[in-house]
């Protein structure tokens, strides 16, 4: 073989080794990779994640689903497991998520997790002819003196005082009051109340506005009984539930504290709450005279630092600049050192020299 064609073969190699490279394989002819996840030909699961390897690729399953990536299935956050998926009252499970409502009087707060009470006397007096009460979860009618509330519980009618049935004022029922066919009268609650023993008196139950109770309820013999998510606790009220900073602490940022009336957040200096009531954010104090520094402020995490034009140093109050008097080192000057503001010049006798910044 000639020199000529010797020559001819190592180029032909050595193109067909740098496209190797550039397509990313080994620099070996034929080595060249496949993006199976671009192609399509990879077997990851519907709800995974395809990722290109070199000469392979790997599944991993999308967040909200488990499994080794060519099979996935959804996780049920509402699972016990998982505490119903933060949510105080109901948990929804959705494919690769979950969301979380609320029972009826109730909303969802910002959080999407926690549940607070609507207050149904800010609409049109909650429908009430009369008065309107808020309760936890719910609300009642109520009548002036004088006055009985009706069957419909929001209409108010007048009391009379002549025999005895359901228009009279004495006639005893807590909520709803019947007449019978021998001239007597018959009392009734509203749904999710429990006629008491009395005949007279209603019991509240966790079928009516949840017990009012914020969170969980569950029926005794002497009534609801109120409980609260894990990360909450039950407030003095017996019904209201407040943060605790022994979870996630309590959701601050920084400092928490725990108080009657649940969690309070507060930030170090140098920092200040923002309106959520949650989260520290930094002050930059040099928007505001500068911080107070004399030349220079930087801001920085938590606080700031002053800092100094050439030939001024910071004194100990770390605010104040004052000027430095190079003439007072030695050798400044060969001659005549005249010190200025953040500067000095050197002078021969009766004609100048070199500047000292240096002028």
């Amino acid at each position: 073989m000639g020199a000529a064609a010797v020559r001819w073969h190592l180029y032909v190699l050595l193109a067909l080794g740098t496209r190797g490279r550039l397509a990313g394989g080994s620099g070996l002819p034929g080595s060249v990779d496949v993006d199976e996840c671009s192609e399509g030909t990879d077997d990851c699961h519907i709800d995974a994640i395809c990722q290109n390897t070199p000469k392979s690729y790997k599944c991993l399953c999308k967040p909200g689903y488990k499994g080794e990536g060519r099979q996935c299935e959804d996780i049920d956050e509402c699972e016990n497991d998982y505490y119903n998926g933060g949510c105080v009252h109901e948990c929804i499970n959705i494919p690769g998520n979950y969301r979380c409502t609320c029972f009826d009087g109730f909303m969802l707060a910002h959080d999407g997790h926690n549940c607070l009470d609507v207050d149904e006397c800010q609409d049109n007096n909650g429908g009430c002819q009369q008065i309107c009460v808020n309760t936890m979860g719910s609300y009642e009618c109520q009548c002036h003196s004088g006055f009985f509330l009706s069957d419909n519980q929001h209409t108010c009618i007048h009391r009379s005082n002549e025999g005895m049935n359901c228009m009279n004022k004495d006639h005893g029922c807590a909520h709803i009051c019947r007449e019978t066919p021998k001239g007597g009268v018959a009392c009734d609650c509203r749904p999710g109340f429990d006629l008491a023993q009395n005949q007279k008196d209603c019991t509240l139950t966790c079928n009516y506005g949840n017990g009012g109770c914020q969170h969980s309820c569950e029926d005794t013999d002497t009534g609801p009984m109120c409980g609260c998510h894990q990360k909450y606790a039950l407030h003095s009220d017996g019904r209201t539930c407040i943060e605790t900073c022994a979870v996630n602490n309590g959701g601050c940022d920084r400092t928490c504290k725990d108080t009657a009336t649940g969690v309070r957040c507060s930030c170090p200096v140098g920092f200040t709450l923002q309106p959520d009531g949650k989260t520290c954010k930094d002050i930059n104090e040099c928007l505001v005279n500068n911080g107070g520094c004399d030349h220079f402020c930087r801001n920085t995490v938590g606080s700031f630092e002053c800092s100094c034009r050439k030939g001024y140093k910071l004194l100990t109050d770390e605010r104040t600049c004052q000027d430095i008097d190079e003439c007072s080192f030695e050798r400044t000057c060969d001659h005549v050192c005249t010190n200025s503001p953040g500067s000095f010049q050197c002078l021969k006798k009766h004609s100048a020299g070199r500047g000292g910044s240096h002028l």
